[in-house]
């Protein structure tokens, strides 16, 4: 199951596909993400739920098998620490 919010310039996807063995999480996209997933989703007559996490687990198995060896994230200092 998921949820799909519109928060201004960013969509929120909120799912959940197991309960026993998945968790719920949040997501905000900016509005040019949002838009391409959607046309992606769109395209091959899927949900956005469904292309994001195919992403995520592409990322996942090439970041297993090395071929994603750094992550270029812009990442600020977390508080408390």
């Amino acid at each position: 199951m998921f949820i799909i919010f519109n928060h201004g310039d960013s969509l929120i996807i909120d799912f959940m596909v197991d309960k026993k063995q998945k968790q719920r999480i949040a997501i905000s996209l900016d509005a040019e993400t949002v838009k391409n997933v959607s046309s992606i989703a769109s395209q091959n007559d899927v949900s956005i739920a469904r292309v994001v996490r195919y992403a995520v687990d592409k990322f996942l198995k090439e970041w297993k098998e090395g071929r994603q060896v750094q992550l270029f994230l812009l990442l600020g200092k977390k508080k408390g620490g």
